[in-house]
C-alpha cells in the first residue's frame, strides 16, 4: 500500500472543481430521446476526457438518437480493462427536473448526479490518477460512454458485445447504493406488447355481434399477472394500456405494454412457452386475434466464480483504504448485464453513493467522490503492478 499512497493523496483539494464539473454536466439535459442534448453532452465529455491519453472517437449507433464516445489507451498491453458508463438520463427536455441544487455541503440534487454522471466523474478522475503512475504501461484500457443505456442500450448493445471479447474484465460506473453497497446480481429484462383485435359494433343495435377488445385485453392482462409467483424471481408487470373510443361503440383494438424480469437466463424459454400457451388459448376465442411481440433485451447478470473473485480483489482494496464494502442483488438492469451476457466478468455500481434515481429527488453524496475515485484508482494500480494476479479463467484463449 505504501507505494500507492502518494498517488492517492490530494484528491480532497480538487473537491470544489469536481463538484462544479459534475453540476455543469448535470445541468445539460441529455435525456435518452433528446438528440440536441445528447450532442451537447457528447461534445462536453470529449473536451473533459481529452485530459486522458489515448485515441478518442465517436461511435455511430443504430437505432438511437445519440452517438457513443470511445477512448482507447494501450490496446496492445497484456492486460485489458473495459470501463463503461452512459451519458443519457431519464429526464427529457420537457421534464420539470432540469437543474442541480445543493441541499447542504454534501448532498447534491440533480438529474443524473447519481445515474450516472457522478460515475463518469469517478471514472475520469481515477484514470487521471492511474495515468500518473510509473506502471500504467502494463495495463491497457478502453472507455465507452453510451447515449442509450436508460432505454436498454439498443444501439450500444452490439458494440458492448464486441468490446467484451477484447477485454479481461469490465468496470461499470453506475451509482452504488446509499450505504455504499455494490450490486452483485441483476435481473434480466424484456419489453413486450400484446395487441388484440376484436370486432367493432354499435352498442345499442348490434352489441352481441361485437367483440370487445378492451374487455378481452383486461382478461389477458389478468392471466399474465397471475404468472407472478409461478416462476421464482420472475416479475410480470403491465404498464401502458391503450384502446377503445366512444362508449357507444364496441372497441375493436386494444394494446398493453409489459415488462418482464427474470433471475436466470434459463427462465427465458420457460416464460416464452407459458406466454405462448396463453396466447394460443386466447386465440381460440371466436372473433378475436391476439398478437404478442417483443424480446428479452438484457439477460440476467448472474453471479459467477470470476465475478466473485473480482469482488474479492476490490474488497481488499477497500480494506486497504479503511472502507467497508459489501454487495446486494437488484432487480434493475445496466450495461453490466450486456457485458456479462457476452462473457465479460464485470464489477458494477462503482460510481458515487446516491439515491432516488429516476425521480425528481435524485441525489448524490459528494463525499463519496474522493472515496470511490481512490478505490477505483487503487484497483487499477494493483492490477497494473501485479499486486493483483488474475486467474487464468479471466484470460481468453
Amino acid at each position: 500500500m505504501d507505494e500507492f499512497q502518494p498517488y492517492l493523496e490530494g484528491i480532497e483539494a480538487e473537491f470544489e472543481e469536481m463538484r462544479d464539473l459534475l453540476i455543469s454536466w448535470c445541468d445539460i439535459n441529455s435525456g435518452s430521446h433528446h438528440p440536441e442534448g445528447l450532442s451537447h453532452m457528447l461534445e462536453t465529455l470529449k473536451t473533459d476526457f481529452s485530459r486522458l491519453p489515448g485515441e478518442m472517437e465517436e461511435i455511430a449507433l443504430t437505432p438511437t438518437p445519440g452517438r457513443g464516445l470511445r477512448l482507447v489507451c494501450r490496446p496492445a498491453a497484456p492486460l485489458q480493462v473495459f470501463l463503461n458508463g452512459h451519458m443519457d438520463t431519464v429526464y427529457d427536455s420537457g421534464h420539470a427536473f432540469q437543474k442541480c441544487r445543493m441541499i447542504d455541503q454534501n448532498i447534491l440534487y440533480g438529474p443524473g448526479v447519481a445515474d450516472m454522471k457522478g460515475g463518469l466523474l469517478v471514472m475520469l478522475k481515477a484514470l487521471e490518477i492511474f495515468e500518473r503512475t510509473s506502471f500504467a504501461h502494463n495495463l491497457g484500457w478502453e472507455v465507452y460512454i453510451g447515449p442509450d443505456e436508460e432505454i436498454g442500450s439498443p444501439g450500444s448493445a452490439p458494440f458492448l458485445q464486441e468490446a467484451a471479447r477484447r477485454h479481461h474484465l469490465g468496470l461499470v460506473f453506475e451509482s452504488s447504493l446509499r450505504d455504499g453497497a455494490l450490486i452483485r446480481m441483476r435481473k434480466g429484462a424484456g419489453t413486450f406488447t400484446a395487441t388484440i383485435k376484436g370486432r367493432s359494433a354499435h352498442v345499442g343495435r348490434d352489441f352481441s355481434l361485437g367483440r370487445n377488445a378492451v374487455a378481452a385485453l383486461c382478461q389477458f392482462v389478468s392471466e399474465v399477472d397471475a404468472l407472478n409467483g409461478d416462476i421464482p424471481g420472475a416479475i410480470f408487470n403491465v404498464g401502458e394500456i391503450s384502446g377503445g373510443g366512444p362508449a357507444n361503440i364496441v372497441p375493436e383494438h386494444a394494446a398493453a405494454q409489459f415488462n418482464i424480469r427474470i433471475d436466470r437466463t434459463e427462465d427465458i424459454e420457460t416464460i416464452n412457452a407459458r406466454i405462448a400457451d396463453l396466447v394460443a388459448k386466447f386465440n381460440q376465442r371466436e372473433g378475436f386475434e391476439l398478437q404478442w411481440s417483443g424480446q428479452f433485451n438484457r439477460t440476467p447478470k448472474e453471479l459467477t466464480p470470476q465475478i466473485e473473485q473480482l469482488f474479492g480483489f476490490y474488497k481488499d482494496c477497500a480494506d486497504d483504504l479503511g472502507m467497508s464494502i459489501h454487495w446486494r442483488d437488484s432487480g434493475g438492469c445496466s450495461d453490466g448485464n450486456n457485458l456479462a451476457g457476452a462473457g465479460l466478468p464485470n464489477l458494477d455500481t462503482l460510481g458515487v453513493r446516491g439515491g432516488d434515481i429516476h425521480s425528481d429527488k435524485e441525489h448524490a453524496y459528494l463525499d463519496s467522490l474522493p472515496e470511490r475515485i481512490r478505490l477505483t484508482a487503487l484497483f487499477l494500480m494493483k492490477l497494473a503492478s501485479g499486486k493483483i494476479t488474475l486467474p487464468e479463467s479471466l484470460f481468453p484463449s
